[in-house]
């Protein structure tokens, strides 16, 4: 018997072999067709699921047919049969058409027209049209070679003018197309005799594969892949019959037949690679040799690691590279060497922590090890790899050697570290923020703790910084903040921090003191500093300061962060009381009594809280989006407090409420303004359902036990749904003790209030906790909102909306003042935005007079 004889018989018997089970199974999805005439599949799927669902199916289809195409074109050999080549034409035709079908469905966005059932249906006809036309064609010619190797260029030519006229008509000449679905009716009748076409042509193709397969097996006309053709005929067939009956887009019968058709599909590839793949390469196999096939793979692994720009070294117990990919010398920008160490690549910095990484892997204590770690490289100053190492054993378990794979990270590292720095620091002057500074302060005061030595904290306010402001505008303000920082800096030590609190105020750390008295000194140095005449853009401005310090222990004996921070607040005061341009001491002031100004002030102030003489102010807060005539639209307002005393007149809110927290009448101030906003609220709601209402929660009220009881009964009292209510609480307060925090917010948020985390970017929050907190909004800082005409201040903000909007939560930017910032912020994706360029903090009777407000009523109604 002949080899080729033997090749048949053998190929006869494995496909009698393997028909039984493709058989039962095209007879077990006939058997299910019945559902279709039992009506168990009139039922309506979700909109929204379906689309998913519908997406899902035919993106698999497309990849399906490319991947078809894909196998049957490059596999192409004059010698080898001409039908896969003819069935991969067919694909790559129909893939383009099922991708305009995806695109042209209901809900899907508008691929030149309107998306539409109609309009769907008209590119799945043609797609089906030539699966069958395709199928029946390969049915009736025989298994051999192309005639000439330019016919497959013809083909290919004739299906995509076949799919470029099927899309202009379409998407151009649309009028031209028969009705196929009438919304509210469902497929028209010639719709429905199309289908069953193409069911006959389906249902011809898969008996003539069948009989092929079943009677002719073996002979140069038939092929092992008519089994799995018939299949794919069949099916397709039966799937085209659930297109005939159903009512709705969404219902399961339409969702079943894309199933049917996924099938067939599958059956489809089966043939091409069968044909174009497996078997060429079982052949291949059986002549290979078990190290040739290792090799390949290991040469393909190496490929494709290679793709991923990812390097892949294999190392001796000594650390020398004994191979190497060549993703790893383009990390390191060095050409293919032997016998190179990979020691000397490392940052000498880094190499003593790599070396016991290394040995405790050579010597068996770890099987693994992960880092990043600095390399040197002739392109790049600075580069970051991230590097996993695990070890190689022989058979015998003994350790040969070590694998790594290594990535480039030098980008996101540096993002990373950028982004840090942000966080931890002034987007003014660069100076550290209050979050650095405060951990600098614990870290100094721990070091004196055990060295017997002194920390002083020097509290410092530009003194008339508004009127500078007033005069020459902001700009120039920031140009002297930017001026008394280099000035400030160049009166400390190297150990020293100078940091910026906050607007026109600074803070001093000096750490490592001998003496209470040695700060004099340097605050003398910065006092004198300032007497001078700065230049600003042709401008002189004559600026002082006013400095108060607070010493530990002195001052303050038990290490608290936050009252050492009040007491040099407290005599920064003293300071400006006694004519201001000077420095006062804590414990001088202490010794001398209170400030006059000072004194009168916090008595005043509890006196103002009892008496009820702190007004109520609200801010709006608009939606990002105008209404289409171009107003902002009212989304809700801000409860502000405001104090004019009639000697002193306005007092700013930043003197009397970290004022209030001092004293302990934070409590009693948040609940007299509190109740203020929720009576005018009340009436405000009346004719502004949709109107929300923000309030400011301070440490002390969020952390009172009977704060929430209080609360609730406020909002029971004014009738007030706690939905419309939202609470802002800020970002350091939020984290500063997570556990209790977010107890306390789980109540309110599970009240129903909303909760905000305000003056956000300036607490270093990460990514964990904000997705604990049970929070629904972010409110930028309006330092981040200062600087959205730099790029700088653009990719932060972008940052925190991005992590905003992966949160689902709510953006509000504050502090916006003209239209071009509301312009970027618009784009950035922020949802709420408040600022002067809508209307400043305002009482209540001109804030109805606002035509923001009025607009509001009207809508509403």
């Amino acid at each position: 018997m002949s080899p080729a004889s033997m090749h048949n018989k053998n190929t006869t018997q494995v496909d009698r072999h393997s028909a039984r089970p493709v058989l039962a199974g095209v007879g077990i999805m006939a058997l299910l067709c019945t559902l279709l005439w039992t009506g168990a599949l009139a039922v309506d799927i979700p909109a929204s699921q379906f689309l998913v669902l519908h997406t899902t199916l035919e993106v698999a289809s497309i990849i399906v047919s490319m991947l078809g195409f894909g196998i049957a074109w490059h596999a192409y050999s004059s010698e080898r049969p001409g039908n896969i080549v003819i069935l991969g034409v067919v694909l790559f035709a129909t893939a383009l058409l099922d991708f305009g079908h995806t695109l042209s469905y209901a809900g899907m966005p508008d691929l030149v027209t309107p998306s539409s059932p109609g309009k769907a249906i008209a590119f799945w006809l043609p797609a089906r049209l030539l699966v069958a036309v395709g199928l029946l064609a390969i049915a009736l010619r025989s298994w051999r070679p192309l005639g000439t190797p330019h016919i497959r260029h013809g083909l290919m030519t004739a299906v995509l003018g076949y799919v470029a006229l099927i899309y202009w008509l379409i998407l151009v000449r649309p009028d031209l197309l028969p009705a196929l679905f009438v919304p509210g009716q469902g497929l028209t009748p010639f719709k429905v005799r199309l289908e069953y076409v193409l069911v006959v042509v389906y249902g011809s193709a898969a008996l003539l594969f069948y009989y092929r397969q079943r009677y002719r097996a073996g002979t140069p006309s038939s092929h092992a892949s008519d089994l799995d053709l018939f299949a794919a005929a069949a099916i397709a067939g039966l799937s085209e019959l659930f297109f005939t009956r159903y009512e709705r887009v969404t219902d399961l019968v339409n969702a079943t037949g894309h199933v049917y058709k996924i099938v067939s599909y599958y059956f489809i590839y089966r043939a091409v690679f069968v044909s174009s793949v497996r078997q060429p390469f079982e052949a291949l196999h059986a002549a290979l040799g078990k190290e040739k096939t290792r090799a390949a793979e290991q040469h393909s692994f190496v490929r494709t690691l290679d793709l991923l720009e990812e390097a892949v070294i294999e190392l001796d117990t000594r650390g020398r590279i004994v191979s190497a990919n060549s993703g790893w010398w383009l990390l390191i920008g060095a050409t293919p060497t032997s016998d190179v160490s990979l020691m000397e690549h490392l940052n000498e910095e880094d190499r003593s922590a790599f070396e016991l990484h290394f040995l405790s892997l050579a010597t068996g204590k770890k099987d693994e090890f992960r880092g990043r770690y600095r390399f040197q490289s002739p392109a790049r100053s600075e580069q970051w790899l991230e590097c996993r190492f695990v070890v190689e054993r022989a058979e015998t378990g003994e350790i040969c050697g070590v694998r790594g794979v290594l990535r480039d990270i030098t980008k996101s590292y540096l993002q990373e570290r950028h982004i840090s720095y942000m966080a931890l620091h002034d987007a003014l002057t660069g100076l550290p923020n209050r979050v650095l500074l405060e951990d600098r302060i614990k870290q100094a005061i721990q070091q004196a703790a055990r060295t017997g030595n002194h920390v002083a904290v020097c509290f410092i306010d530009l003194d008339h910084f508004k009127n500078i402001n007033d005069a020459y505008g902001h700009k120039a303000g920031d140009a002297l903040l930017l001026t008394l920082a280099q000035l400030l800096k160049g009166c400390l030590r190297e150990g020293d921090t100078l940091a910026r609190w906050g607007g026109d105020e600074f803070v001093v750390l000096l750490p490592d003191l001998h003496s209470a008295d040695a700060v004099r000194q340097v605050a003398q140095k910065m006092v004198e500093s300032m007497r001078q005449t700065i230049v600003l853009d042709g401008l002189s401005i004559n600026a002082t300061f006013s400095m108060g310090i607070a010493v530990y222990p002195d001052d303050e004996g038990e290490g608290d962060i936050d009252s050492l921070l009040a007491r040099a607040d407290r005599a920064m005061f003293y300071a400006k009381s006694q004519g201001r341009n000077n420095f006062q001491l804590f414990a001088d002031m202490s010794s001398k009594g209170l400030g006059k100004k000072e004194l009168y002030i916090q008595t005043r102030l509890a006196q103002a809280i009892r008496e009820r003489r702190i007004a109520v102010w609200f801010q709006p807060l608009v939606a990002a989006e105008p209404l289409p005539d171009g107003r902002a639209r009212l989304v809700g307002v801000e409860a502000l407090a405001r104090w004019h005393d009639p000697d002193l007149g306005w007092i700013s809110p930043g003197s009397f409420i970290p004022m209030a927290e001092n004293l302990g009448l934070i409590g009693e101030l948040g609940l007299l303004v509190r109740r203020r906003a929720f009576e005018q609220f009340r009436a405000w709601r009346q004719t502004h359902p949709g109107l929300t209402l923000s309030v400011n929660i301070s440490k002390r009220q969020l952390f009172a036990t009977d704060f929430m009881s209080m609360l609730l009964a406020d909002v029971e009292e004014y009738g007030l749904d706690p939905h419309a209510l939202v609470l802002e609480i800020t970002e350091s307060v939020a984290l500063m003790d997570v556990e209790f925090a977010e107890e306390r917010l789980r109540l309110l948020a599970g009240a129903g209030f909303t909760l905000s985390i305000d003056d956000f970017g300036t607490g270093y929050a990460s990514l964990s906790q904000l997705h604990e907190l049970p929070i629904s909004e972010l409110k930028i800082d309006i330092s981040f909102v200062r600087r959205m005409h730099s790029e700088e201040g653009r990719r932060m903000t972008q940052g925190i909306v991005s992590m905003a909007q992966a949160l689902r939560l709510r953006t509000v930017a504050e502090g916006v003042e003209d239209e071009a910032t509301a312009h970027v912020l618009r784009e950035l994706g922020v949802d709420l935005l408040q600022g002067y360029h809508f209307s400043r903090p305002c009482p209540a009777s001109e804030l109805e007079a606002l035509p923001l407000l009025a607009a509001g009523a009207h809508r509403s109604g």
